[in-house]
């Protein structure tokens, strides 16, 4: 069983392995969508878009305190080019 700075620090592994982490700034909803679904794919590894839009809201706000935790630090994630893959 992992500890909870294990866990945390798999948090910030899924985070940064989707966009990388620099200053904050505000996120538009499909920029915190992505970054919820890297935190949320730490518990569910294989978990897409729809899944978490299938969860109650009071399910995520764990992710979301997570979010706003490191805005509060003054970190986030950076915005990337989008793909146009769609």
């Amino acid at each position: 069983m992992a500890t909870t700075v294990e866990r945390l620090g798999r948090y910030a592994e899924a985070l940064a392995s989707e966009q990388p982490i620099g200053a904050y700034h505000a996120l538009d909803d499909d920029q915190e969508d992505r970054a919820i679904l890297a935190l949320y794919r730490v518990d569910r590894p294989h978990a897409t878009i729809e899944d978490l839009r299938q969860i109650p809201p009071l399910a995520l706000s764990c992710y979301h305190q997570m979010l706003h935790d490191l805005a509060r630090e003054g970190l986030g994630p950076l915005a990337l080019a989008r793909s146009v893959s769609a």
